[in-house]
């Protein structure tokens, strides 16, 4: 029995993806911009926080990487057939489950969008009718709305909140109200059935998670 089972390893990838990636020395790597997760300009290097963490990654496997420029619905598509090892975009793990063939890596960083108040604005915060400033990258403005609010694109010294992400409210000298507008689980993807390549994967995003809100806010400096 011990002989028959000299040749299973667990967990195994369907298509071999990562013996074949180590063993070509270079993985195949779909980029869709969404800065500041991935910012791409022309065919160059894509830039932003998972463009450096797939850097740091395929350094530690020992191999290159051969970068894709592609929509998101493409880089989440081409996972399935087999030419993309893969996929960043700064995805919420909402966004790459209904995709067939594309498995999301787990949620290594959690990103809330809530309403930030000024420091000198002391809670409870009532934001009935108040002035909320929504940045034009963030389409926020209706769910500002439905909290009884009223968004507005300029932030000026007259107003005492606006709707950010958790992690760069300090940085923007806010602190949270209690009103959080939507969550997003980040994820990096694969193709569904690479067990082994996924695993390795996780594995380096574990060790680096606690440091992703300090590489945004640098990514933003």
């Amino acid at each position: 029995m011990l002989a028959a089972c000299n040749g299973f390893q667990f967990p195994r990838d369907a298509e071999n993806t990562l013996d074949t990636v180590l063993s070509e020395g270079e993985m195949t790597v779909a980029v869709s911009e969404n800065p500041p997760w991935v910012a791409v300009e022309s065919e160059e290097e894509p830039a932003g926080v998972e463009a450096d963490l797939v850097r740091a990654f395929a350094e530690e496997l020992g191999v290159s990487i051969e970068w894709v420029h592609l929509d998101a619905a493409s880089a989440l598509r081409g996972l399935e057939e087999g030419d993309i090892n893969l996929a960043i975009g700064g995805f919420d793990r909402s966004t790459v489950t209904p995709i067939v063939g594309a498995a999301p890596s787990y949620a290594y960083f959690e990103e809330a969008i809530v309403i930030g108040a000024r420091l000198n604005i002391d809670g409870p915060y009532d934001l009935e009718n108040q002035t909320v400033f929504v940045p034009r990258d963030l389409p926020m403005t209706e769910a500002v709305r439905r909290e009884g609010a009223n968004p507005v694109t300029q932030w000026t010294d007259d107003v005492d909140f606006a709707v950010a992400p958790h992690w760069l409210l300090l940085a923007n000298g806010l602190r949270p109200t209690e009103t959080e507008l939507r969550r997003a689980a980040h994820v990096m993807a694969v193709r569904q059935g690479e067990n082994a390549w996924l695993m390795r994967l996780e594995r380096f995003l574990r060790r680096e998670a606690d440091s992703i809100g300090a590489q945004l806010r640098e990514a933003l400096s």
